[in-house]
């Protein structure tokens, strides 16, 4: 009976081991930087906001509100936005500028920028990214298409 009592203690022990030793192989060590890559494709709302869609290397898909600040008169116009995305796995917030030049032919403006990441919830809490953008915008539909690429540390 002893000696089934020992062997069970000595199993037991045995798995407590082998189970802190895959956790820390397996423990985060800490920030990691990614590639991020996304798509959004949306449309104006009201003069300064737009709801899109977000599709993220990082996140899956999500959905954003982006409001937009346009400094000038005459293109290429510049301008600031700030944005939310609200992802299944959080929120992330960030803000950039941007340029649009002038309409061509068929209505369709260039739109070309950078920004980074300001704050978030969940993963994208202690998130830090920086990133660039070109896409497209359609004057007459509203329709916005853009790429963003960068990096993303968390």
């Amino acid at each position: 009976m002893r000696r089934a009592v020992v062997a069970v203690a000595g199993t037991i022990g045995l798995v407590i081991v082998t189970g802190l030793s895959a956790y820390a192989v397996a423990a985060p060590k800490g920030p990691t930087k990614r590639a991020l890559s996304q798509t959004l494709t949306g449309a104006t709302i009201s003069a300064n906001e737009s709801a899109l869609k977000v599709v993220s290397s990082l996140d899956g898909t999500g959905a954003a509100l982006q409001h937009v600040s346009v400094t000038g008169k005459t293109f290429p116009l510049s301008g600031k936005l700030t944005e939310t995305i609200y992802f299944a796995d959080g929120v992330a917030k960030a803000k950039g500028t941007f340029k649009l030049s002038a309409l061509d032919a068929n209505a369709i403006s260039t739109i070309t920028g950078s920004g980074k990441c300001v704050s978030g919830t969940r993963v994208h809490k202690a998130e830090k990214c920086t990133f660039t953008f070109t896409g497209t915008y359609n004057s007459k539909t509203t329709i916005t298409k853009v790429k963003v690429i960068g990096t993303d540390t968390r």
